[in-house]
């Protein structure tokens, strides 16, 4: 849907500020586990707001007020595990699915029940994405929790058998994993623990430093200059049984991130705002977080007690209030935050494809059925009838969005 997204946040640009493609929203900072690579196990005590969780009231309105403003994909995750609040997800989930929103649950997968899983399917939920950092429990667990391994494998199996008994191919079952010390050396292994569990799409994350003290798992030196060659091999094993993947976003080493525009990571441009294609990261605009006390974040790896909160404004208002205006100026004139120097995401092929989406958004018209048919039979040779099948609805669905975009 990267084209749909690149139309939207084109017409900030054109002095038209649009409504926001997703919303992360966060309903618990809680966490059954304590991982060894999670910012909990080394980032002090919880703010305290973050304890003062909403209250399920105000997560409905919230799926109301995304549906009126015609948010896109709600994205149900955050610094804890969403599903210990499993009746207010369970009522998000029927309600953005009924305002035609699709849905992402993001679990670490061990306190789902099969109720859960049902309820989910017959909803037709459209992702859940389960945290495994291993192909094994020796692997996973040394880096997540004991027996965290085995709980999130049996909700996978659990997954699979209840999807083939309601005969539905949702939700689609995506695995997440963070690329340590650890486990960088079994890749490949990852690939095929995917293919063998139904898991449609693997993501792999670069290791966020909380501290110094997570040696670890963070990868030395050496171990950084090996990393390449053990993504090529996984990237070769994914392509021959066809798993999607964003393994190509490891290829980018941390020192080489400049991002679009800046010579230099956080290098003040001019005053005047740069064009899009010169952003360092689009995610400000594409969407925004809510964390469990009500605070927005322009992503993931933000939590300002200071920022504007949803307990006393609506969604419209913190969307185009002062505190994400202000972080937007900012990126547009170079200026980033700390988090924000080091950050691999505008590196994944997610972003650039974006980016992508931006620079040719002068051109994106539907294409012609000749240009459909030469698409149709490349794509036949290299993934497949049923992968063909399933990208052209995803194509078609893009067409379809892109004229009620414009609309």
């Amino acid at each position: 849907m990267q084209p749909v997204m690149a139309r939207r946040i084109l017409k900030w640009q054109e002095n038209q500020p649009s409504p926001p493609w997703e919303l992360m929203v966060c309903p618990t900072h809680r966490c059954n586990l304590r991982c060894g690579i999670c910012a909990r196990s080394w980032e002090g005590p919880t703010a305290e707001p973050l304890l003062d969780e909403l209250p399920e009231e105000r997560w409905l309105y919230l799926v109301e007020e995304a549906a009126a403003m015609d948010v896109r994909y709600l994205n149900i995750g955050g610094g804890g595990e969403p599903t210990l609040r499993r009746e207010l997800v369970s009522r998000m989930c029927a309600k953005a699915k009924a305002s035609g929103m699709e849905v992402h649950l993001q679990t670490n997968g061990t306190t789902l029940t099969k109720d859960d899983l049902d309820r989910l399917i017959a909803l037709r939920l459209d992702y859940i994405t389960v945290s495994i950092d291993g192909p094994t429990a020796e692997i996973n667990d040394a880096i997540r929790f004991k027996n965290a391994f085995a709980g999130t494998v049996k909700r996978i199996e659990w997954l699979n058998t209840l999807k083939k008994r309601h005969r539905s191919p949702v939700p689609h079952l995506q695995v997440n994993m963070v690329v340590t010390a650890l486990n960088y050396t079994v890749l490949d292994a990852m690939v095929e623990f995917c293919v063998g569990h139904g898991v449609e799409y693997l993501s792999a994350k670069t290791l966020l430093e909380y501290s110094p003290d997570m040696k670890a798992y963070i990868l030395s030196a050496d171990q950084q200059s090996a990393l390449p060659g053990k993504v090529e091999k996984a990237l070769v094993k994914a392509l021959a049984v066809g798993l999607s993947n964003n393994l190509d976003s490891l290829l980018s080493a941390p020192g080489e991130r400049k991002g679009m525009g800046a010579s230099e990571a956080g290098t003040v441009m001019d005053e005047m705002p740069v064009p899009f294609t010169q952003v360092r990261c689009l995610e400000p605009w594409r969407g925004m977080v809510v964390s469990a006390s009500g605070h927005v974040a322009p992503c993931c790896f933000f939590w300002d007690g200071e920022a504007d909160s949803i307990c006393d404004k609506s969604l419209k208002e913190v969307w185009f209030g002062p505190y994400l205006t202000f972080f937007r100026r900012q990126l547009q004139r170079g200026e980033l935050p700390e988090p924000c120097k080091t950050c691999g995401f505008p590196d994944s092929r997610e972003h650039r494809q974006l980016a992508q989406c931006l620079e040719d958004a002068g051109d994106m018209g539907c294409p012609a059925e000749t240009g459909l048919l030469g698409k149709g039979w490349n794509s036949l040779r290299r993934h497949g009838i049923l992968t063909s099948l399933r990208r052209f609805r995803e194509w078609r669905a893009i067409r379809r969005a892109l004229r009620n975009e414009s609309q």
